[in-house]
């Protein structure tokens, strides 16, 4: 597609989403230099908006520091002399979006008599300011939190939060503090320290990845150390437990290779570090069954990756999400990277670790697309394999508007392993797609998933606070062990119903969910087939839903 042909389509794009819902923007595609950039902020409410004009509101607004507009003109990727360009509009919203503080975000074209254009930005803050509070259960495993958010401090993008989160008889207290733009600069710092009953961990990172397709250049260094109890499941239950201390270190330095915006181009290398060891869990329950700790591993080398974009970038809400609005790519990611962990450079024995996935989407209409992948990640040692992950996913997205507002969506998944490590597992419950069945009910080294969800949204906003909605699901999935053929007869099913909400005015927007499932078929150890889940977020990701359980090799940090 020629370069024209491309921001027409991003223009056909950005005004077919429903974002573009306030009023002015254009028809027709702008055609001259941009003459000047006005930024339009509005606060958590709006006042001209019929029943946001209350006391409550108005209060609310007040002790609220909105974004400040040098935070949101830096995200911006033009400037006035330059000719409006759509595909530049788009990934400054994208980084607009990404910053986490509004509600919504438009950059709106407005024609000026002499041929020229104002790019009107206009943005909606959200509440950033949230005490967090978590009670709820999911596939027979409860869990509560407490904690305190602020996701963007006086205004300028930064946040710090606390919580404190128990589930079953584990408890820890985690500390956070993200900074996007550290020092006024394209790096973003961010860090972390969490403790708990059994043990504590530590984060942080430096990153200045490709924050658009016309980024020449990327970096990112990363730190992170944890000591922490790990458990292994056989039939629904708790089978071993060990001690693992972990730490993990890496840095890459990337390059985009020519000035192609239609086929993006990158390479990078770097260094990566790990360094895990395992410790026997005795006199607990059920403590370390003999065999089954995993060995020592220590990881380092030089690592190099190559990647490359093709965008054709669409915006949707209603998909994982309530509202808001979500950014897909429909064009080409591929991404693949690998490093040589030699004795020689401190590593335990020589070993090649690599990982690559490759990602295509397809439009059908507005609100109806496909977006597929396939990865496989692993590593090899004299020649055997190790740890090694191929997986596929397939998910179709379908709105439609039949007696109501819906999203249908159909996910497909399988996830393959090879001589796994003893810490790694593929696992299917009620945490990992099968909500009718207790957390790793199913546990193995191959999986395949299927989920046929419709979700159906009541219409409004509810007091200017929340939007309600409501699902019907079917579940089904067989899990099996390494190179044993998967059967029909072992396949697991379920279906439920569901409601859903979602705050329109906090920074994450995030769904949470009451889901009441029933199996169709019995799960290991019996009980009852009726399983309730109240929780945050979907419940299955878009990829790997099976494969949580298993420790990829690292991927590149800088896309």
């Amino acid at each position: 597609m020629s370069r024209a042909g491309l921001a027409a389509a991003a223009l056909l794009i950005a005004q077919g989403a429903a974002a573009h819902d306030w009023p002015g923007y254009p028809s027709e595609e702008p055609v001259g230099p941009v003459s000047e950039i006005r930024v339009e902020r509005v606060n958590v409410f709006d006042p001209t908006v019929p029943g946001e004009d209350w006391w409550p509101f108005r209060a609310a607004n007040k002790i609220h520091y909105p974004t400040r507009e040098s935070v949101i003109r830096r995200e911006l990727l033009f400037a006035p002399g330059e000719v409006w360009d759509p595909l530049l509009v788009i990934q400054s919203e994208r980084n607009l979006r990404a910053n986490g503080s509004f509600r919504r975000v438009d950059i709106i074209p407005v024609k000026r008599p002499g041929g020229e254009v104002d790019a009107v930005v206009r943005t909606q803050d959200s509440w950033t300011t949230n005490p967090r509070f978590a009670a709820g259960t999911e596939g027979g495993e409860s869990f509560f939190g407490l904690g305190l958010e602020e996701g963007n401090i006086l205004g300028y993008g930064k946040s710090l939060a606390f919580d404190y989160g128990r589930t079953g008889n584990k408890t820890a207290s985690s500390y956070s503090y993200g900074d996007p733009r550290f020092m006024g600069t394209r790096m973003a710092l961010s860090g972390t320290y969490s403790r708990g009953n059994v043990g504590d961990s530590g984060a942080a990172s430096l990153t200045s990845p490709f924050y658009s397709l016309d980024s020449p250049r990327a970096s990112a260094v990363s730190w992170r150390r944890s000591v922490a109890e790990q458990t292994m499941y056989r039939d629904g239950e708790e089978f071993t437990e060990f001690r693992v201390k972990r730490r993990v270190v890496q840095g890459s330095l990337g390059r985009r290779l020519d000035a192609d915006q239609i086929f993006v181009q990158r390479v990078e290398g770097g260094w990566y570090s790990d360094r895990a060891q395992y410790e026997n869990m005795d006199g607990v329950v059920p403590g370390t069954v003999r065999g089954t700790l995993p060995d020592n591993r220590e990881l380092s080398g030089p690592t190099i990756g190559y990647s490359w974009v093709q965008p054709d970038y669409i915006k949707e809400s209603y998909i994982d999400r309530m509202e808001r609005v979500e950014d897909f790519n429909l064009g080409n990611e591929l991404s693949a990277r690998a490093g040589f962990m030699s004795a020689k450079t401190g590593s335990d024995r020589d070993r090649v670790i690599f990982t690559a996935s490759n990602q295509q989407g397809v439009g059908f209409a507005p609100g109806r697309f496909a977006i597929g992948r396939v990865a496989l990640s692993g590593r090899t040692v004299a020649g055997r394999w190790e740890n090694s992950l191929a997986n596929a996913d397939l998910n179709f997205f379908w709105k439609t508007n039949w007696r109501g507002d819906h999203t249908l969506i159909g996910h497909l998944e399988g996830a393959f392993g090879k001589f796994l490590d003893r810490d790694s597992a593929v696992a299917l419950g009620g945490s990992t797609g099968l909500r009718g069945y207790k957390n790793n009910s199913f546990v193995g080294g191959q999986a395949v998933l299927v989920n046929f969800e419709d979700r159906f949204f009541f219409p409004g906003e509810f007091f200017h606070l929340v939007r309600l909605g409501a699902a019907v699901f079917v579940d089904s999935g067989v899990i099996g062990r390494e190179g044993v053929d998967l059967t029909l007869r072992d396949i697991k099913s379920d279906v439920g119903l569901g409601l859903r909400a979602a705050s329109t005015r906090s920074r994450s927007g995030g769904v949470g969910r009451i889901d009441v499932a029933y199996a169709l078929n019995r799960g290991p150890g019996g009980g009852s087939r009726w399983v309730i889940s109240i929780k945050g977020g979907q419940a299955f990701n878009l990829f790997n839903s099976a494969a949580r359980g298993v420790d990829p090799s690292p991927p590149s940090r800088l896309n």
